[in-house]
């Protein structure tokens, strides 16, 4: 990022209350993810140019560091971003390192996303098994039955330590294809896996993911006592790790929605309470969902005494 482009971005900003001050926050943190949750929630539909240019600059940091599979629609957007900022009159060169640097990304990830779909289970067999595993977490979103049969390829071609990090993400892959049942004892024997092993902390996550997936499958199948056991699992195994399920932010999300649907307000508490204390700023639409789940907790506790 050039002198001029990095004034571009300097504050003050004029959002409204203490957004600035919030935004400066995460900025400076390089908290990308809360940037991007402020503006989207703060900003106007007839925004400044420069703040569609901190907004592009933010998705595209955000999708970078943290959601790197969300990198080619992050740049496709920061692009559109861009574009709608000059559009609006701001120079083209003061926009041109952040839209070059995103137009290299671009055309690097679509690179590899090429390289990704040419890839066949017979063709895996032979090459590096860090092209193998890049390749099926790229399809996992576009092609998630083929990216199971890669996993498990991988998990396979791996050290056997390993191994269960491959059969996790198969599972994962295999649910959102829709292939639940195939899924389920992938899923299930994450869930009862001893993460904590060296060979796996890394890739701990996976417990949460497991955990969630297990939780939509024992909903959806209407199966009570199923949802109580992993439901029950998923929060020892978080004790055991030291990361409180639900940890990651798309699970907590995804939870608070199931369990407000199922009328279950202390455990939506629960996964309030994460959301809450794992985030420094909560967009109005999520703010609104943890305050339901608090009025529905109190709802069904009854009268105090």
């Amino acid at each position: 990022m050039t002198t001029s482009a990095e004034h571009l971005l300097a504050g003050p900003w004029g959002l409204p209350g203490n957004l600035d001050a919030e935004l400066a926050r995460a900025l400076e943190q390089e908290d990308y993810g809360t940037a991007l949750a402020l503006l989207r929630d703060a900003l106007p539909p007839e925004s400044s140019p420069r703040l569609l240019v901190l907004l592009a600059f933010a998705r595209f940091q955000d999708a970078r560091e943290v959601m790197v599979t969300e990198l080619m629609p992050a740049c496709q957007e920061a692009l559109a971003l861009l574009h709608r900022a000059a559009e609006a009159g701001l120079p083209m060169d003061a926009i041109a390192p952040l839209r070059e640097e995103v137009e290299r990304v671009l055309a690097e990830e679509t690179v590899r996303e090429l390289n990704a779909e040419r890839m066949t289970p017979e063709r895996a067999e032979a090459v590096p098994l860090e092209e193998l595993l890049e390749a099926a977490s790229r399809l996992r979103a576009t092609h998630p039955e083929r990216a199971a049969e890669l996993f498990l390829l991988a998990a396979r071609r791996d050290d056997p330590e390993r191994a269960p990090i491959h059969r996790a993400d198969a599972g994962i892959a295999l649910h959102q294809a829709g292939r639940t049942a195939e899924a389920r004892p992938l899923l299930e024997a994450a869930l009862a896996q001893d993460w904590r092993k060296p060979a796996l902390w890394q890739d701990s996550l996976h417990v949460d993911w497991a955990g969630t997936l297990l939780l939509e499958q024992a909903h959806a199948a209407r199966d009570a006592k199923a949802f109580d056991t992993v439901w029950a699992q998923a929060l020892a195994q978080g004790r055991q790790l030291h990361r409180p399920f639900p940890a990651n932010w798309l699970n907590q999300e995804r939870l608070l929605t199931l369990l407000m649907a199922r009328g279950d307000g202390p455990r939506a508490v629960h996964v309030a309470t994460r959301i809450e204390a794992s985030r420094h700023y909560l967009p109005r639409a999520l703010a609104a969902q943890v305050a339901e789940a608090r009025t529905l907790a109190r709802r069904q506790s009854g009268p105090q005494a």
